[in-house]
């Protein structure tokens, strides 16, 4: 139920009373608590209220992170969106995505579905100079949080060897969503010693070859791609790099049946409008061919193999934290996502860290390879 107090903050902000209750019954808004602070998540979008959405109070509403459009054909993406004008290229970090805001003097880390993230809040003091909120408490830092110890990914970019860490890509204002432009976000990161994305520089269509190249340059490092933005933030496309792709499939055939075949398909395409536009055949072409094939089988046989034989589909995470206490609050905010969760060890650091590993159990995933394998019949 979502109180008479949001209920009412959704009227001053031009939701009728109709649209609330209908959120309200299909659970598009939901009200939650976070030690002590209570907010409104929205599960859904509503006028200008984007999906991911938190609302405090009527001056501190954190707007739902928009989905970037991607292109899949380099050349004519960047014609089509920036025409001649220049942009800016920074670095795809593959991490999570967070926000990062003060509320009631405290500052707290929000996912891209608007829950406050126990593990992030916690460490994200670890990363940012918290005197940014105490000058600007009317603005929110978004970033990507990233590295091989993440509660959410079992990989990071290859240059984080341990630990995890924060890249800030977008500077928003609080109840607008409105982006800073990008010099300005990247004089304030400099003046707050805020770590950020890389910026590989400023293209235009002309320096198309220029692009290409570096998109092969991340290729080889092993990097998930590239952003591109207009000098206003108006205009935003992201392209990633057939490593990215290919990689992609291979980590979530480990769990196949937990996602959604599109999440195959949609990278299969990025990678087929890749091999067309850079005009790849032959030796090449088979070599593309052979790691996709790969990538998308061998992780999936593994994990039949591994069901045949007794085990779940599981992966372990792990992660430093200050305190033990907050890894159990992260179980118990990955059970509020209805997911199956279970520390398997604790382990003190010696620089006042605990070291966390957790398994993450796919039951679903787990049964229905255990059906088939069991000879069940099934129309498909």
């Amino acid at each position: 139920m979502v109180s008479s107090y949001f209920k009412s903050l959704l009227l001053d902000l031009g939701i009728n009373k109709e649209r609330i209750e209908i959120l309200e019954g299909k659970g598009g808004i939901v009200e939650d608590e976070f030690e002590g602070i209570r907010y409104l998540r929205f599960k859904d979008s509503v006028a200008n209220l984007r999906r991911g959405t938190v609302l405090f109070d009527f001056h501190n509403i954190i707007l739902g992170f928009p989905h970037i459009k991607r292109v899949v054909q380099l050349e004519n993406g960047v014609k089509r969106v920036f025409k001649r004008k220049p942009f800016y290229v920074e670095e795809k970090v593959d991490g999570y995505n967070v926000r990062v805001a003060q509320i009631e003097g405290r500052v707290f880390a929000f996912t891209r579905g608007g829950f406050i993230c126990p593990f992030t809040t916690e460490r994200i003091e670890d990363f940012v100079n918290m005197e940014f909120f105490k000058d600007y408490p009317n603005l929110v830092l978004c970033g990507e949080m990233a590295g091989p110890e993440s509660p959410y990914l079992v990989e990071g970019p290859p240059y984080v060897k341990e630990d995890i860490k924060f890249f800030l890509f977008d500077i928003q204002e609080k109840r607008t969503g409105k982006s800073l432009p990008v010099k300005e976000r990247v004089k304030i990161a400099e003046e707050y010693g805020i770590p950020s994305v890389e910026i590989f520089g400023i293209y235009d269509i002309s320096k198309i070859n220029d692009l290409r190249e570096l998109i092969e340059n991340l290729r080889e490092q092993r990097r998930e791609g590239i952003v591109m933005k207009s000098f206003d933030m108006k205009r935003i496309i992201k392209y990633v790099t057939p490593y990215a792709n290919i990689n992609d499939i291979r980590i979530g055939a480990r769990v196949f049946f937990e996602l959604p075949h599109g999440y195959f398909m949609q990278r299969i395409k990025r990678l087929g409008f890749y091999l067309s536009e850079k005009k790849i055949r032959d030796a090449e072409f088979e070599k593309y061919a052979t790691a996709l094939g790969k990538a998308l089988l061998e992780p999936f046989v593994e994990s039949i193999w591994d069901v045949s034989g007794g085990e779940e589909i599981a992966e372990v995470f792990t992660v430093r934290v200050k305190h033990i206490e907050t890894a159990y609050k992260m179980v118990s905010h990955f059970e509020r996502l209805g997911l199956k969760i279970h520390i398997e060890e604790i382990e003190e650091m010696p620089n006042d860290y605990w070291r966390i590993s957790f398994k993450r159990v796919y039951p679903e995933a787990t049964r229905e390879i255990l059906e088939l394998w069991n000879g069940h019949a099934f129309v498909d």
